[in-house]
């Protein structure tokens, strides 16, 4: 069944419908307040899991989110790239508001003194001031903020990403409990010659020691912000710790968010999944990489047993989204759309994107209307009656009242994106990528083609301008970015 926001697409329950009108200081009891879980997927293609396309095998998990409750075609993430994506998406905020427009580290920082902590493990924490700066300001709230704030058991466990200096760390930034690592990548597994998991280098990320390849420094994996040596299979060690976090908070609401490190490199997968999918993918790397995506699917099918098994299941928003495209450079795979990690071009920025709660939101809904990462932190709080206590406004827009059908209209008007040297407006079916080297825009219908191949600007040149102007106004009223890229993805190799 297919709906759109206009038609007032779905039906929710009384429960539902009386929290998204209830008053944003009003709470309702301990144990009526839904609780959270927010799984992110590190550099995941549009069509990697076959909800949204993989003919070659079944995420069952991921698959069943979408099944259970609703699946979003036009889902965006708030950035192409990994760090400012993950900054959107915690705060609700457009990350370019508060100037974190790039990553605040590629995981290999030679910037950085190289000194050895009371483990014997490197820490990046005496690094030159200029790196430990960048970081989430400490402006902003997060949703870990808003729900402590509000009774709830907070957690993170996973890929951080939003800076490594004290001011930074999770814990301080609205999070009872993390488990870890700092920087943009980890090593899934230091067995590189055992026989359980296979390792492959696919681009130049494998060419830097230092970035995948490591457990230290930003690398290291930190329980509430001290190192801790893992041997088991570093997501299957994610899992673990977010079934943990779920039995041990049963009793009372919580909010666990679980940005996993995959498929992100290094290609690392356990041979089990590897020789599983042999006959699926002749190509070793696509087999790698997919392996991996499959080991993530369990891993999230793994915590959706545990919510069941304590019976948190029926009243858990679980939230699965994608932190951005797949990179060109890598075996994902973001068809139909062109473009890929860093590109704001659609196969950068569309992602898959589904979300269920059995007890307010009816199961099997699919939603063509265009919706973002942004709107994952005024939604989550309108349904569990969290006050926003946000610096600013926020961005994301609730989507309860479109999704019940007490708004008729789009959830958003206008679109934005910003990464360098190229930028993106979106209205309705329309899209105006800009590249600002060249000084040059195309524009684009949606509709009709999803690959972005034809440009429609001397078609329709009013829309241009429109969109243009638009785009100009938004970006007129940010401020300078903080801090500049440290490097860029480049294309597939032939």
């Amino acid at each position: 069944m297919s709906k759109s926001f206009a038609k007032g697409a779905l039906l929710v329950s009384t429960m539902l419908a009386t929290l998204a009108a209830a008053p944003a200081e009003a709470k309702a009891p301990a144990r009526q307040r839904p609780n959270v879980v927010i799984i992110v997927a590190d550099d995941m293609g549009y069509a990697d899991p076959s909800l949204y396309g993989n003919a070659n095998m079944e995420t069952r998990a991921i698959d069943s989110i979408g099944r259970d409750g609703i699946k979003f075609t036009n889902g965006y993430a708030s950035a192409p790239l990994c760090s400012p994506s993950r900054a959107g998406l915690i705060t609700g905020r457009y990350q370019q508001r508060f100037g974190f427009e790039q990553q605040v580290s590629n995981g290999a920082m030679p910037e950085l003194q190289e000194v050895r902590d009371e483990t014997g493990a490197l820490t990046p924490l005496q690094g030159e001031a200029e790196f430990l700066r960048r970081g989430l300001p400490v402006s902003e709230r997060t949703f870990g903020d808003m729900f402590k704030a509000a009774g709830y058991r907070t957690a993170v466990i996973g890929k951080w990403h939003l800076g490594h200096a004290p001011e930074f760390q999770p814990n301080g930034r609205g999070f009872d409990y993390s488990y870890v690592f700092y920087g943009n990548t980890s090593l899934q597994s230091t067995n590189l010659s055992g026989p359980d998991v296979v390792s492959m280098k696919v681009d130049y990320h494998d060419e830097l020691p230092n970035v995948a390849w490591s457990r230290e420094g930003l690398n290291a994996v930190r329980r509430n912000g001290k190192i801790e040596q893992v041997d088991q299979f570093l997501l299957f060690r994610f899992r673990d710790e977010a079934v943990n976090f779920i039995n041990e908070n049963k009793a009372n609401p919580f909010l666990l968010y679980l940005p996993l490190n995959a498929p992100q490199p290094p290609l690392q997968v356990p041979t089990y999944y590897y020789e599983r999918l042999r006959p699926n993918f002749p190509n070793l790397a696509q087999r790698a990489y997919n392996g991996l995506v499959l080991a993530q699917d369990d891993t999230i099918g793994a915590v959706l047993q545990a919510l069941k098994d304590n019976r948190l299941d029926q009243n858990t928003i679980v939230i699965f989204v994608s932190d951005n495209g797949s990179a060109v450079s890598r075996p994902g795979n973001n068809a139909p759309f062109r473009g890929g990690k860093t590109s704001t071009l659609e196969g950068g920025i569309r992602v898959p994107f589904v979300m269920k709660w059995p007890a307010g939101i009816k199961p099997g809904v699919t939603i063509d209307q265009p919706v973002t990462t942004l709107d994952i932190l005024p939604t989550i709080a309108a349904a569990a009656n969290v006050p926003v206590s946000a610096s600013a406004p926020l961005d994301g827009k609730n989507l309860l009242p479109y999704i019940n059908g007490a708004r008729a209209e789009a959830p958003h008007d206008l679109l934005y994106w910003k990464l360098g040297p190229q930028s993106a407006v979106r209205r309705g079916k329309w899209k105006l990528w800009i590249d600002n080297t060249n000084k040059t825009a195309r524009l684009y219908d949606l509709e009709k083609d999803l690959g972005e191949t034809r440009d429609l600007s001397d078609q329709e040149p009013a829309i241009k301008s429109e969109l243009k102007a638009a785009y100009d106004a938004w970006n007129a009223s940010l401020p300078e970015r903080s801090w500049t890229t440290i490097s860029p993805v480049p294309r597939r190799r032939n």
